[in-house]
């Protein structure tokens, strides 16, 4: 192949060794040496149905009624269990300001999601009563051992636990409870009662659908009569029953929520107790800690929520 170039008479030709070469192979041997081997390849993975159209067909009654508490909610802790105004004056002041800044974003997001996204009432009245009634509903359906009214009222994770310890409960007892008043201290703002927290937010990709979560502290006297109605064996009723009654004072931070589905409410249900907010997690929880910028509270968020 060299004898046929020719390059011009005034052209001096140099030829120079090189101890890298370049080796090349002919298609054949590349098949001979894949010859009789099996070639894996993989066909092309089909288009999944995205979340909104898989959604669609879904009923209200098929859906998880427990997918926890919002993140990013707040709950004030009683007076007393808040840092020192005199001897940890910016504990408090961050303790404050966080229980402000989560006032006015909850009161943003339920506007947003009540009046702009799907025309609903605020309830702002009536909230207190749902928190109520709910209560002592479950309250004496678990006195009364009644798993339907339960099951009916209370969501998943919770009804589960008081259904285990309807279960447990021996059944030569018979247990009564009774709301003997409430107790109108200032953290309840003398009235029993006092909305701590409500927060709304929707469902992404899905019309019409969402969660309203509201957060009720409740300071009330409670009583609790426990009756053994039988002898031990259960064969013959006992001739003097043992009566036990407790009663006790009780701070309760109740949650309770509304799951709204292609603009079907499942109704207010008690998801269960909630512990306020310590002053460790107003410092180091993403959405409360300061000194972020959006970008790095994103990245704790995701780093939170990935553990």
């Amino acid at each position: 192949m060299a004898s046929t170039i020719r390059l011009p008479a005034s052209t001096s030709a140099r030829i120079v060794q090189s101890s890298s070469f370049v080796q090349c192979r002919t298609f054949s041997e590349t098949s001979q040496q894949w010859r009789g081997r099996q070639m894996n390849f993989r066909p092309p993975s089909q288009a999944q149905p995205s979340f909104k159209t898989r959604s669609q067909g879904m009923k209200l009654s098929d859906l998880p009624n427990d997918i926890g508490i919002l993140p990013g909610t707040f709950v004030r802790p009683l007076w007393r269990n808040m840092p020192s105004v005199f001897t940890a004056p910016r504990d408090r002041w961050h303790m404050e300001w966080t229980w402000v800044k989560a006032w006015l974003s909850n009161l943003g997001s339920l506007l947003q999601y009540c009046k702009r996204e799907n025309s609903l009432p605020l309830l702002l009245s009536k909230r207190r009563h749902f928190g109520a009634k709910l209560q002592k509903e479950m309250y004496t359906a678990f006195a009364e051992g009644n798993i339907p009214k339960i099951r009916q009222i209370c969501c998943d994770n919770l009804a589960k636990q008081l259904t285990k310890g309807i279960e447990r409960r021996p059944k030569t007892e018979l247990v009564t409870w009774e709301l003997v008043k409430y107790l109108r201290k200032p953290s309840t703002n003398f009235t029993g009662l006092r909305v701590i927290s409500d927060r709304a937010t929707s469902i992404p990709d899905i019309p019409k659908s969402g969660i309203r979560q509201i957060i009720v502290r409740m300071t009330s006297r409670q009583s609790t009569t426990t009756t053994k109605v039988q002898d031990p064996s259960g064969k013959e009723p006992v001739e003097t029953p043992t009566v036990s009654i407790k009663e006790q004072d009780c701070v309760e931070h109740i949650v309770i929520q509304n799951l709204r589905w292609n603009n079907q409410d499942q109704g207010w249900r008690v998801w269960g107790h909630i512990n306020p907010t310590t002053l460790e997690e107003a410092w180091n929880n993403p959405y409360f800690k300061p000194g972020l910028s959006t970008l790095e509270r994103l990245e704790m968020i995701k780093d939170s929520v990935g553990k």
